[in-house]
């Protein structure tokens, strides 16, 4: 089982890697051999809606090539201005139209304030459906993510880690359930 880790965010040290590395551990510890990526260390073009997606060369073959080889993918996005951010769904759109078919798909999402992330959540599902990919059940919003962690990362919000770990856990259960 192979899940790749994609970090929405390309801001140095975020909240939205710190909760992704929570998940890829329980991935990890489920038996899955976890790789992460983060979009802000890649220099994507943007996408142009070319028919052949392998023609954007350079860190587009990096990422194309990282997410067909992945059976699973783990992917965050801090909520920006209620929806996920243009670098993610530039990326996402990168792809061509099979890259995500049947893999499955855990998300999770951070804001800054009381209400979450549950709009970045349900875009990037609806993204990933469309897609042909399968969005497990299991989601984690974090709320007021600025409060979450230490500046040492240690999760310092209530049932936080309990819910990260399980999205870890729970993207290799099912896969393992499916790709047998």
């Amino acid at each position: 089982m192979k899940i790749l880790s994609i970090c929405g965010s390309i801001r140095p040290d975020s909240i939205t890697s710190r909760a992704l590395s929570i998940a890829a551990a329980s991935a990890s510890e489920a038996g899955a051999e976890v790789r992460a990526l983060n979009l802000g260390e890649l220099n994507l073009p943007f996408c142009d809606g070319r028919s052949d997606e392998r023609s954007y060369g350079a860190d587009a073959l990096v990422f194309i090539d990282a997410v067909d080889w992945a059976d699973g993918l783990l992917i965050g996005s801090p909520n920006y201005h209620g929806s996920l951010t243009g670098v993610l769904k530039n990326a996402l759109d990168l792809l061509g139209p099979d890259a995500i078919r049947d893999k499955l798909v855990g998300l999770l999402a951070t804001a800054r304030g009381e209400a979450g992330a549950m709009n970045t959540l349900n875009h990037t599902r609806h993204i990933c459906r469309w897609m042909n990919g399968w969005v497990i059940p299991a989601e984690v919003s974090i709320p007021r993510s600025q409060d979450a962690f230490t500046q040492n990362g240690i999760v310092v919000t209530d049932g936080l880690e309990a819910q990260l770990n399980m999205l870890g856990t729970e993207l290799v259960r099912y896969a393992t359930l499916i790709r047998g």
